[in-house]
Order: structure tokens, then C-alpha cells, then sequence
């Protein structure tokens, strides 16, 4: 897969969860442009860039959308590689659950994205990632009850 600024922007969009108009009007950024750098046709200008790093949704990913770099959620050098969320136990097991149904719907947002699947408009990856948590809570547990003993 490509790691252009457009193909890391788009990669971040779909990772908040928002159309283009939507997330070009968070940003205050004028839809037909922010258009035209998700497909590569121009580069954003120094002050749309600076957007990118006051927004809260996106300032923890500014850097890498800007040079490929340092993706907040990677295991390696490669920004589209996203890492399997490890709990520590300093997480409650509501933040841990909190934790796993995020990750899980940014996941699946990511794997839509790829072309492994197709999003419709009625998909709820909220629900799927509570889903997920249901079915694997017991393989969880008992993970963690292993690694202790070890």
C-alpha cells in the first residue's frame, strides 16, 4: 500500500469515522481542497497542515500524516501495520473494555479501508467491537490468569 500524505490523510479519516465533508468541516478545511489532497491532486499549505496538529482528533497523528513517521499506533516503521492493543494492569476493566471496543472499531474501519470488506451505512462497529469483546472475554481471562501463574 501506498504511504503518500493522501493515503495516510484518508487512512486517518476513516480512523476518526467521518465522511470527507465532515471531517473537512472539523477542520475548518474547505471541503473541495481537502478533497483534492485525499486523492493527491494538491498539496496542503502550511496553515491546513497546522490544523492537523491543534485538533484534538488528529494531533496525536500530525506527525506521521506529515512524514510517514512515527504512527502513534505502529509496531514498526510501516504507519498502516496497526498494533494489537496490549492491556497493563494499570487499566480498570471498564477502561480495558473501553480500550478493546475502540480499537476494535478502528480496526475494522482500517480493514474496510484496505478492501477487505465494505462498510455500509448501517454498519455499527461500536456494537461489533462489544461483540468481539463478548466472545473473546473468556479466552482473555483465562490468558490472564495463566500469565500470572507464570
Amino acid at each position: 500500500m501506498s504511504n503518500t500524505f493522501a493515503t495516510r490523510l484518508k487512512q486517518l479519516r476513516i480512523s476518526v469515522d467521518e465522511s470527507q465533508v465532515s471531517f473537512a468541516e472539523m477542520l475548518e478545511i474547505p471541503v473541495p481542497s481537502y478533497r483534492k489532497y485525499e486523492k493527491g491532486e494538491r498539496e496542503p499549505t502550511l496553515s491546513v497542515i497546522s490544523k492537523f496538529f491543534e485538533h484534538p482528533s488528529t494531533k496525536a497523528f500530525a506527525q506521521w500524516l506529515i512524514t510517514g513517521e512515527n504512527h502513534p499506533n505502529a509496531t514498526t516503521n510501516n504507519p498502516t501495520s496497526m498494533q494489537a492493543y496490549t492491556p497493563t494492569p494499570f487499566l480498570s476493566e471498564d477502561e480495558f473494555e473501553q480500550q478493546f471496543v475502540k480499537t476494535a472499531k478502528e480496526t475494522l474501519l482500517f480493514m474496510c479501508h484496505l478492501g477487505w470488506f465494505k462498510s455500509t451505512k448501517t454498519a455499527d462497529f461500536e456494537t461489533s467491537g462489544q461483540l468481539l469483546l463478548r466472545d473473546l472475554k473468556p479466552l482473555l481471562a483465562g490468558s490472564f490468569r495463566n500469565n500470572k501463574s507464570a
